[in-house]
């Protein structure tokens, strides 16, 4: 009977993570769906361009600036390998020395009950080594790390799990991302879903789909995360942004990552400062 039961449990555990799974799936369909019909002559491999699947005088910049992130990258690398005092390092804390990992973030972290991005695993690390963390928002520090270690995964395909503890901030995400928010009565979506591919001033309106896939971006030299992204696109809609790290963050950004899956990660795009 006991045998029966943990059963029973298990094939519930694993029909919801389904469900889970399949809602999600469902939304990223549904919005593919919507994005080829408003750009059609969008391959969608070249969502994880941004803009620049839309926009080829961006393009071609991105292209002829494709250099720009390397001294960037080159002081990530420095912090990545620089010991703590134990005589440890950023890079044993991940497998393969962080090799690919990026492709695998945010995550669900059932310990924690919470999503966790790259730069939390980061700093998760140099708190159990006793190390100070890093400011989220300081691009010398976090953002040039950022930019090394999203280096490693650079051609990776994007591959966040879905489970079914992750789906209710999945959905948080979803329903943030779809919120009129600020003075401007604006959401997320008014521009990257219903005005995707449209322009906004000088500047072409990038699908939701890919938008996880080029950061952290090289914008005058430093480095802008998706996060610290959003929260400049928060204060542009006259919102009180959310603070740095905080778990409406870590949703929209799940939400998107995940919008995401299957594309590959481009990192360190450059845009115009």
């Amino acid at each position: 009977m006991r045998s029966r039961s943990r059963l029973l449990l298990a094939a519930a555990a694993l029909a919801c993570a389904a469900s889970a799974h399949g809602a999600a799936e469902q939304v990223r369909n549904e919005l593919a769906s919507r994005l080829r019909q408003q750009v059609p002559d969008v391959a969608p491999p070249d969502y994880a361009l941004g803009a620049a699947a839309i926009d080829t005088e961006l393009r071609a910049k991105m292209q002829e600036n494709a250099a720009a992130s390397a001294a960037l990258v080159e002081s990530g690398k420095t912090l990545w390998s620089r010991k703590f005092r134990n005589g440890r390092a950023l890079a044993s804390c991940f497998p393969n020395g962080g090799r690919r990992v990026a492709a695998t973030y945010p995550l669900y972290d059932p310990r924690l009950k919470r999503v966790v991005t790259l730069e939390m695993a980061v700093n998760q690390c140099r708190k159990a080594n006793g190390e100070p963390l890093y400011d989220m928002t300081d691009a010398q520090t976090m953002g040039a790390v950022m930019a090394y270690l999203r280096s490693l995964a650079d051609g990776q395909k994007v591959a966040v799990r879905m489970t079914a503890a992750a789906e209710d901030r999945f959905e948080e995400g979803r329903r943030l991302y779809f919120t009129r928010l600020g003075q401007r009565n604006f959401a997320c979506a008014s521009c990257h879903v219903q005005a995707a591919g449209r322009r906004y001033g000088e500047q072409v309106l990038s699908p939701a789909i890919g938008q996880a896939t080029h950061w952290p971006l090289v914008r005058g030299g430093r480095a802008v995360t998706l996060q610290a992204r959003i929260r400049e696109c928060l204060e542009l809609m006259g919102a009180a942004p959310f603070p740095a790290g905080a778990d409406e963050l870590n949703h929209l950004e799940l939400f998107l990552t995940y919008l995401s899956n299957g594309l590959t990660l481009r990192a360190n795009a450059w845009r115009p400062g």
